[in-house]
């Protein structure tokens, strides 16, 4: 196998969880040049996944010649579809490479199913995200995964960050929350955000960082919170003003990180950070951090949970209680003092 082409079309967060896969890719074709085949706006992410992978493509809806053009350039031995959509089905067959994957439930539309040349069986309902990704690698060949979500960062990265903590006034232990997300129904209540912060301060006497995406809603709610917060608070505010690799880096070296569930929690858990995850429509059974140090609350629950069923039904997040969040709060500083 001298050549692979893999398509991973949706958002950073699908991104992280294909780590795994793109590693047990590696280990059984070590040789191979693989390309990866990316949305635009999730370019941010690709230097940490250097080691995986040989060359990153990018594919931009308004402009996307030039990957016509090297697809129609480029001959693939292998092609491994994990988006499933009618744009990959597409890239997937001019590809033209010699075996052609993609999961059985493509089966149900036949207009795409006669692209693929082998269907994996993998239920993306009955399964973890990580564990249905890992499954299309896992068709061609034995393959044992050896861990989770991975990202690594380079060592300009890492200086920018000790930089940039030394600049505001967090050169020591810290605690990251990340309150935002791309989908407004995951935000919960700024005033149950602000009792949450001042509580972890009052425990943990470790000044908190706020990080998130640059997106005017998302802008928006975290000014909401700042303002619910007293002027005495020791809250530095990077949302918005920092890349996502530098987020990344922050996130990384926090004493503990609590945000929703969003592509900042898939990077606390490939870093293995104590977190706690604040979850609401979305099941956490698909997208939940797996590592040992994460807590999960939900809306509709009053605990954190310790059991998770593919079929549940979502809550809107204003049902998440502060009281919830605390109780999950406790469970992460014991945690980190594990830590």
């Amino acid at each position: 196998m001298n050549s692979i082409l893999v398509i991973q079309l949706k958002r950073i967060g699908d991104v992280i969880a294909t780590t795994p896969a793109l590693r047990a890719l590696r280990k059984l074709y070590p040789e191979a040049h693989i390309t990866l085949l990316l949305e635009e706006h999730s370019a941010a992410i690709a230097p940490a996944l250097a080691t995986q992978i040989n060359e990153l493509w990018l594919y931009n809806r308004g402009a996307s010649f030039n990957l016509w053009l090297n697809l129609v350039r480029r001959g693939f031995d292998l092609c491994l579809d994990f988006t499933g959509n009618d744009r990959s089905a597409l890239i997937t067959f001019l590809s033209k490479a010699a075996r052609r994957l993609g999961y059985s439930d493509i089966a149900k539309r036949p207009a795409r199913s006669w692209v693929y040349t082998g269907l994996v069986q993998s239920s993306v309902r009955d399964k973890h995200t990580v564990e249905h990704y890992t499954d299309l690698v896992r068709s061609l060949g034995d393959i044992v995964p050896d861990g989770g979500m991975t990202l690594e960062l380079g060592c300009s990265v890492e200086r920018s960050a000790e930089t940039l903590r030394r600049e505001i006034g967090v050169p020591g232990p810290y605690i990251v929350f990340h309150p935002g997300s791309a989908r407004q129904e995951k935000f919960w209540l700024p005033d149950r955000w602000a009792n949450v912060i001042q509580y972890a301060q009052h425990r943990l006497f470790l000044p908190c960082v706020i990080t998130g995406g640059p997106a005017p809603g998302e802008l928006r709610h975290t000014a909401d919170i700042f303002s619910s917060l007293p002027r005495s608070s020791t809250v530095m505010n990077l949302a918005g003003r920092i890349d996502f690799l530098l987020s990344a880096a922050i996130i990384q070296h926090a004493t503990c990180f609590v945000g929703v569930d969003t592509a900042a929690a898939h990077v606390a858990a490939a870093f293995e950070r104590p977190e706690l995850v604040l979850f609401g429509p979305t099941n956490p059974f698909h997208w939940r951090p797996m590592h040992s140090s994460a807590v999960i609350v939900r809306a509709g629950y009053p605990d954190p949970l310790d059991h998770f069923e593919p079929r549940q039904n979502g809550h809107p997040m204003r049902e998440l209680s502060t009281e919830t969040v605390i109780r999950g709060m406790e469970t992460l500083f014991r945690y980190v003092k594990e830590h």
